[in-house]
C-alpha cells in the first residue's frame, strides 16, 4: 500500500480520484494475486470505483494501453471471483 500511495503522490493524484481499477487476475503467485485483489477491492469499495480484471497474457510487451482498448471494446473481465493461481 505504501508503494501505491508513494506512486500517487509523485503523480500528484489522490486516491479519492480513482474511479476505475485494472487488476491482474493471473496467472501468478497466490499471495501476490490475493494481496493485489484485496487492495483493489478495498479502494473500489471506498471510492465506489469499477474493478476491471485482466489476465497476464492480455498484455503484449507490457503495453498497458491494451487494457484501455480492451475495456472500451468490453473485452475485459469485470468478475474478480476467479483469480488464476
Amino acid at each position: 500500500m505504501v508503494l501505491l500511495l508513494n506512486f500517487l503522490n509523485k503523480k500528484k493524484y489522490k486516491i479519492s480520484n480513482i474511479d476505475k481499477i485494472f487488476v491482474n487476475l493471473g496467472p501468478g503467485k497466490f499471495t501476490s494475486l490475493r494481496i493485489s485483489l484485496s487492495v483493489a477491492k478495498a479502494i473500489s469499495l471506498v471510492n465506489n470505483a469499477i474493478l476491471v480484471g485482466f489476465k497476464s497474457h492480455d498484455l503484449s510487451n507490457n503495453n498497458y494501453k491494451n487494457l484501455i482498448k480492451m475495456d472500451k471494446k468490453k473485452l475485459s473481465n469485470k468478475s474478480l471471483i476467479n483469480p488464476i493461481y
